[in-house]
C-alpha cells in the first residue's frame, strides 16, 4: 500500500511539475497581452495570448476557439498591451500563415516550439490582424 501512496504521490508531483514549467514557459518573461472578445449574449471573453508586431499592425495566432468564433462574428475587439487597452478590427488571414509562424519563433524562441510541441494543432492555427481603430 505504501509503493502505491508512493508511486501516486510521484506521478501527481510530476503532473504539477510539468504545469508549472509549461506555465513559466508561456507566461513569464514573454510578452502576455488580454484579449476581449464580445460574446453573443454580450458579455465579454477574456483570453491571454502572444502578440506579434509587423509595421502598423499587431497580430496574434488563434485556432478554433472560442474567442476564434467571437472575432469572426463581432471583429471589434479590444486589447490591454503593457497597461493600455485599444480597440481594433480582427481580420482572420490565413495567407501570411508563414510570416506570423516565423515572428512568433523570433520573438517567443523556445516556448514558441514548445507549445507548437504540446499543442501540434497550434500549426493549423490562423493568424489575425488586428488593425486599429483608436491610435495606439
Amino acid at each position: 500500500m505504501r509503493r502505491l501512496i508512493i508511486a501516486f504521490a510521484i506521478v501527481i508531483g510530476i503532473g504539477v511539475a510539468y504545469l508549472l514549467g509549461h506555465w513559466a514557459l508561456i507566461e513569464i518573461g514573454r510578452e502576455v497581452v488580454v484579449l476581449r472578445t464580445q460574446d453573443s449574449d454580450g458579455g465579454w471573453l477574456e483570453t491571454r495570448l502572444w502578440i506579434v508586431d509587423e509595421g502598423r499592425y499587431a497580430w496574434l495566432h488563434g485556432g478554433d476557439s472560442r474567442w476564434m468564433h467571437n472575432l469572426r462574428e463581432r471583429p471589434v475587439v479590444e486589447v490591454e498591451r503593457a497597461g493600455e487597452t485599444h480597440r481594433y478590427r480582427a481580420h482572420p488571414d490565413p495567407d501570411v500563415h508563414a510570416r506570423i509562424d516565423d515572428l512568433l519563433r523570433e520573438k517567443y524562441g523556445v516556448a514558441d516550439w514548445w507549445v507548437r510541441f504540446v499543442a501540434p494543432d497550434s500549426k493549423a492555427a490562423t493568424p489575425v490582424r488586428l488593425e486599429p481603430l483608436d491610435g495606439p
